[in-house]
């Protein structure tokens, strides 16, 4: 297996609970080399589920073959466990970036067609648009515009209303698309999105 743009994974244990987060090195399409900071690890051959985390492809869910040893190369990090993963099968890859929707609270300022300047939270995102809650009144296919920094990218956004939801603790919310993104622009939301998403597993993770 070819992870295009992986740096992270979590691997579960016999018992299908998640055992421990790894940094992944994936160099050609037969060697890859995941690095553990857990240090509760033994070594150890076992076969195991891992869910990659590909920003490029989504989730990869495989089967693999781990063997966990005591880390002796010099990583820039000193991890103090380290593993040879042969991936045995892929059962499924899920949560492609297209399909990614992530929660978020992101205020900003949105401008309308006809000029008007109004404020906003964005409650939730994909590479395909917002849902956007706002004391401003718009109607279906309205169209606005906002300039938003996703991760390092300063990004100019044009959307359109789709769909009108009620008036909730003095907020309206509205479904809205994105209109003529840059592909610059739908890359830095694409990997913002996914990037958030791997921060909620690693939480979870971690709970």
């Amino acid at each position: 297996m070819r992870l295009r743009d992986c740096d992270n994974c979590l691997v579960y244990g016999t018992d299908n609970r998640p055992l421990s987060r790894a940094r992944v090195e994936n160099r050609n399409e037969e060697e890859i080399r995941l690095f553990f900071r857990n240090p509760k690890l033994r070594s150890v051959r076992f076969r195991t589920m891992i869910d990659f985390y590909d920003r490029s492809q989504g989730v990869i869910r495989s089967r693999c073959e781990l063997v966990i040893q005591r880390n002796s190369l010099p990583t820039r990090i000193k991890e103090p466990w380290m593993a040879e993963c042969e991936v045995l099968e892929i059962v499924e890859v899920f949560q492609r970036q297209k399909d990614l929707r992530v929660e978020v609270q992101l205020w900003t300022e949105f401008q309308t067609a006809s000029g008007w300047f109004f404020s906003g939270t964005i409650r939730n995102i994909s590479a395909g648009g917002i849902l956007l809650a706002t004391t401003q009144e718009l109607k279906k296919n309205d169209h606005f515009s906002f300039r938003y920094r996703f991760g390092v990218e300063d990004c100019e956004v044009k959307a359109k209303v789709l769909r009108v939801g009620g008036l909730i603790r003095g907020e309206y919310t509205y479904g809205c698309q994105f209109q003529g993104l840059s592909l610059d622009s739908e890359a830095a939301i694409r990997k913002f999105v996914f990037a958030k998403q791997v921060e909620k597993q690693n939480q979870k993770g971690r709970e």
